[in-house]
């Protein structure tokens, strides 16, 4: 999966499908937040289709699209290939850049803190 990069709109259109579970390019063009052509939303899905991350089925004159790929795998990929790329595969690194880009409010910030403290690394348990 590391191999597998999606631009913008290839994007757009997987978190579209992920979302709905299966998808036609009109149920696309309904759900995504732009003003796109029919034939841009076709293609990127045919592109899609051929780069394994959609399959399809033909159900009378429609194509019906259906992800490959879960958004979790997907995503989780993503974050090892940025963490290893950009931050020396330092999760602390990682961590500390998005305090200092983002803008966090106090509720936020608390709700962070307490994932950091409710986490548990596999194989250890309380005791």
């Amino acid at each position: 999966m590391k191999d597998k990069v999606l631009h913008r709109l290839d994007l757009e259109v997987m978190k579209e499908v992920w979302k709905l579970g299966q998808a036609t390019v009109n149920d696309v063009l309904d759900h995504i937040d732009r003003k796109l052509a029919y034939t841009t939303i076709a293609s990127t899905m045919k592109s899609l289709e051929k780069r394994g991350f959609l399959s399809y089925q033909v159900v009378g004159r429609t194509f019906l699209y259906q992800p490959l790929v879960k958004e979790s795998e997907f995503s989780h990929s993503m974050l090892s290939n940025l963490l290893e790329r950009f931050f020396d595969n330092s999760a602390e690194k990682l961590v500390n850049t998005l305090l200092e880009v983002e803008q966090l409010d106090a509720a936020e910030h608390e709700r962070l803190q307490q994932l950091i403290n409710n986490y548990q690394p596999e194989g250890e348990t309380d005791e």
